[in-house]
């Protein structure tokens, strides 16, 4: 069997010396642009030739710096990490409030550049933003008690709920761009009127809940289900109770 390909990460593999570079075009440019185009038209839409078209520098100038797709995605997803702050807890008791600020600010960043959903978990994030936040969220949960694979279990609890809940949001907010609630629901009202005749606890729900503002019911859902997330954390921290197990769920 052929060798399988060792993995590689624009962070790791070694740079180009100052005599390589080329001075027309640097890394920061690159970011910058791609950035625009990943804010503007989404994941698929982005590739080296839109790229280097947008640079007036062609895909090779392009590939001087980054060696692919790939590179240019992690260099984009560590930018908008910068983004991301986690309060200083004031004190041990303070763990929870810079959770609940560390949460939302990754939810506000998900919601300015939704492209990045796909992105988290795809490959390790380990550039200077990505690894200043995960530390700093670290320190914050260390602080409530958790050590060890505790602390790595409590961390993703909160960033897989935040991944999950800013994700559809984002995508709603994408693909709803210009339609308001009150259309949506005129052109449900012959649907909700089938389905009250089958399931009217449904239409009911669906109608009083649906109604409202979506920001309004959104930021209700959010809330609730990161109460929910941290609820369950301060409890296994004051309970002691049996934690994950070394490689459960991999």
């Amino acid at each position: 069997m052929p060798k399988a390909q060792a993995p590689t990460s624009v962070w790791t593999r070694p740079g180009r010396t100052r005599r390589e570079q080329q001075p027309t075009l640097d890394r920061e440019q690159i970011v910058d642009a791609a950035l625009d185009l990943l804010d503007a038209d989404g994941l698929e839409k982005l590739s080296m030739r839109r790229l280097g078209a947008k640079l007036n520098a062609g895909a090779t100038s392009v590939y001087w710096h980054v060696a692919g797709k790939e590179e240019l995605l992690e260099l984009a997803m560590d930018r908008v990490m910068a983004e991301v702050t986690v309060p200083r807890p004031a004190s041990p008791g303070d763990w929870r409030a810079a959770a609940t600020g560390y949460a939302r600010s990754l939810r506000a960043m998900i919601h300015r550049h939704p492209w990045t959903v796909t992105l988290f978990g795809s490959r390790p994030m380990i550039g200077p933003n990505a690894t200043r936040v995960m530390d700093e969220a670290l320190d914050a949960l260390r602080t409530a008690g958790f050590t060890g694979f505790d602390l790595e279990y409590a961390w993703s609890a909160i960033v897989d709920y935040v991944i999950g809940a800013a994700g559809s949001e984002a995508s709603w907010r994408v693909h709803q761009k210009g339609t308001t609630t009150d259309e949506w629901m005129a052109s449900m009202t012959p649907y909700l009127e089938r389905v009250n005749a089958e399931r009217p606890r449904l239409a009911e729900h669906i109608t009083h809940i649906w109604a409202k503002d979506d920001a309004e019911v959104l930021e209700g859902r959010f809330t609730f289900g990161l109460d929910c997330v941290l609820d369950g954390l301060a409890a296994r921290v004051g309970t002691g109770q049996p934690r994950g197990r070394r490689g459960a769920g991999k």
